[in-house]
């Protein structure tokens, strides 16, 4: 179980990695607004690249290894995203976070409760590290595949929390008072 949580946890940092090495001007931008010291400009997308390079590293880490070290860089990472939704949260800055590059995403609950449900699949995994790819193929290989499935099910849901359900929440309130 926690090598699945961790699995879907690294499977999200890797496309949050990948959005900002693809399209690293919103997550630049959002870090300027939260953050003034942030280069702007090119040296801002640069940051922002290797950002999201070291993410990628992570996630492929943490597959390949699924150690405490991997665990840690894991729940470090997501504690730093909970630190950025929460300053822009507090700031009342409801705008997209860059998170996934240029795929919108507004900050709010869900972008906390995900990265609050990465840091603790990841400090559990610190508890108990489950091994290369979440453990789960460490007996036998169909209870792997259906692990890695669910891995893979449970990232795109924490995606779509994070992309998708803002904009149909906000579509539906939208209907609602039209009525």
């Amino acid at each position: 179980m926690i090598g699945s949580l961790q699995l879907a946890a690294a499977l999200l940092l890797v496309a949050a990695g990948l959005g900002k090495l693809r399209t690293p001007d919103p997550a630049a931008t959002m870090l300027g607004r939260v953050w003034h010291a942030v280069p702007r400009g090119v040296a801002g997308r640069a940051a922002v690249r290797v950002l999201g390079a070291v993410e990628v590293t992570v996630a492929v880490f943490v597959c390949a290894t699924g150690t405490r070290v991997a665990a840690a860089l894991l729940a470090a990472c997501y504690v730093g995203f909970l630190v950025v939704a929460g300053r822009l949260l507090v700031r009342g800055q409801r705008g997209s976070c860059g998170c996934f590059g240029d795929i919108e995403s507004p900050v709010g609950l869900a972008h906390v409760l995900v990265n609050c449900a990465a840091v603790a699949a990841a400090a559990a995994a610190l508890v108990r590290p489950p091994g290369p790819v979440g453990g789960l193929f460490d007996n036998d290989a169909i209870v792997g595949v259906i692990g890695l499935g669910q891995a893979v099910v449970l990232s795109c849901l924490a995606f779509l929390s994070i992309t998708a359900l803002p904009a149909l929440t906000a579509a539906r309130r939208r209907l609602m008072e039209a009525t």
